[in-house]
């Protein structure tokens, strides 16, 4: 929502304007900063703080509970996003996808007890999705080398695919505990498809050698095996990023003249829909 002090402001100021040519022009939304509701609530809290007569308030006892800085989450996310947007430049295969549009949580596809340890991260491009595998080995004497995960997309309801293997980046060496990325990536098959839904089988592979405990180093010979993951969702909150709509009307006729769509739904078990809070939603 916008920060109602700083709009507040800059309303007076544009309505008080003594130039004409202040009102030539609409009033810019665009100039009051977007806050989250946790920030506007403490902003109204501080306000009656600070105007209210002081009352004696009786002491608490026992542990505070901890409050949710709202900023700090924001700043983590942020920092986070440009992390990974940092590891996908490195790599000039990603790179040329261009800009990342979202990437998602750290997802778990092994329990964190076993063997071979692998999480995953979604990144959603343009025309492209880049799989993110973080691997690690926690057999000791243990070292494996080119280490990758073969992820396998499942087919649409029509049979046909939706995504293609566009390369893979595979891992040289892992040796125990110490982690390693990879990368699976895929090129859309009808980039016309907004959003892509599907179900990523994984299969980790690589060459495990044994450590020769006189030298320290891997044996040359080793044995190729594989190690089945968990499966991965590619839904369609994966192409969603939150945004604040200010004026819905607008936003509803900047997207008019495309395509309409009406379906008639039932309402179980309900008499009557007066009193329901009922919000609009844009599919595209």
């Amino acid at each position: 929502m916008f920060s109602l002090p700083v709009l507040e402001h800059q309303l007076v100021m544009y309505v008080t304007s003594e130039g004409r040519d202040t009102f030539s022009k609409p009033f810019d939304l665009s100039s009051v900063p977007v806050v989250t509701r946790e920030q506007a609530h403490a902003e109204e809290r501080t306000k009656k703080l600070t105007t209210a007569t002081p009352t004696l308030k009786a002491p608490t006892t026992g542990p505070k509970r901890p409050v949710k800085d709202s900023s700090a989450d924001m700043a983590a996310a942020t920092a986070t996003a440009q992390k990974h947007a940092a590891a996908l430049s490195a790599v000039p295969e990603i790179a040329a996808y261009g800009t990342v549009l979202k990437s998602s949580k750290v997802i778990e596809l092994t329990e964190s007890e076993t063997e071979y340890v692998v999480t995953a991260i979604k990144h959603v491009f343009k025309d492209a999705i880049v799989l993110q595998f973080d691997i690690k080995n926690t057999l000791p004497s243990t070292v494996l080398t080119d280490v990758s995960v073969v992820a396998a997309p499942a087919d649409s309801e029509s049979g046909e695919p939706q995504l293609e293997e566009d390369f893979t980046v595979p891992i040289p060496r892992l040796d125990t505990d110490v982690p390693g990325t990879g990368y699976v990536a895929f090129k859309r098959v009808d980039e016309s498809a907004s959003v892509l839904t599907t179900t990523f089988t994984n299969i980790l592979k690589f060459t495990s050698k044994e450590i020769d405990p006189s030298t320290g180093e891997p044996e040359e010979s080793g044995y190729e095996d594989e190690y089945q993951v968990e499966d991965l969702d590619l839904t369609g909150a994966d192409f969603i990023s939150p945004a604040y709509v200010g004026n819905f009307d607008t936003v509803w006729e900047q997207v008019a003249g495309g395509d309409e769509a009406s379906e008639t739904l039932q309402l179980a078990n309900m008499k009557s829909i007066a009193g329901m809070q009922m919000s609009p939603i844009i599919t595209s």
